[in-house]
């Protein structure tokens, strides 16, 4: 009985020696020349935001590793975050990840990389992300690709394309065509000048004032409300 009091506290006392450890990187890079943004980004939310003129590309990262050591801080960054902007030819380029690492007992470090993306708003976006919520507003024109987590995209000049894993979608303000792929999530749509289009595996499904048709590939299970639609709405099954 003594023994596992015993273990008991080193394991309590090893726990209490990993602290939190937070630290903000910020990029940048002329927007002059580029005609598209890409993000490759990991875990952690993502923000972009698109302003007036011309400017600069600039990233805000957050990283946060909740179980990384004091003097562990340093190798942390150097060996496991990848944080990249670059111009490809006419595209930029950020990657934002955690790489992968494993050891046998050893605690997950926990760790994410939270984004705060600032570009013209005249600027298509592309993202590819893994998990954690999306926020994208004022721009030209966006593709999404997402694992898991929250997506709102507001005022968006051109066409909005979305393929989800999960989590909820709420989308608002779109002059052009709107293409949701989703396997699970609540879907709002709201004030489209184009044609939506939405294949959904489960969850509700909301869409209200749409220039054009509503074409419902599959609305899986969960709610559909469809009103103010100009056009035809069209149901596959």
């Amino acid at each position: 009985m003594k023994k596992t009091v015993v273990l008991a506290v080193l394991s309590v006392a090893s726990l209490g020696s990993l602290a939190a450890f937070e630290t903000t990187k910020s990029l940048n890079l002329p927007a002059q020349g580029v005609k598209r943004l890409e993000i490759r980004a990991g875990a952690g939310s993502l923000t972009v935001t698109g302003r007036e003129g011309p400017g600069a590309i600039e990233i805000k990262a957050e990283i946060v590793a909740r179980h990384v050591r004091d003097e562990d801080m340093d190798g942390f960054l150097k060996d496991r975050v990848e944080l990249t902007l670059e111009k490809r030819g006419e595209v930029a380029v950020l990657v934002s990840r955690i790489r992968e690492r494993f050891r046998l007992f050893s605690l997950d470090e926990g760790a994410v990389i939270n984004l705060t993306v600032s570009v013209p708003k005249d600027m298509p976006l592309e993202i590819d992300d893994g998990s954690g919520s999306i926020v994208v507003e004022d721009l030209a024109a966006v593709r999404i690709d997402d694992g898991s987590g929250s997506i709102r995209v507001d005022r968006i000049a051109g066409e909005v394309e979305i393929d989800d894993g999960s989590g909820g979608i709420e989308i608002n303000d779109v002059t052009g065509n709107v293409s949701v792929d989703d396997g699970s999530g609540e879907i709002i749509i709201r004030g489209v000048g184009g044609t939506v289009t939405v294949d959904d595996g489960s969850g509700s499904i909301d869409i209200k004032d749409v220039e054009k048709d509503v074409r419902l590939v599959r609305t899986g299970s969960g709610g559909v409300d469809v009103s103010n639609v100009k056009g035809q709405v069209i149901r596959s099954r």
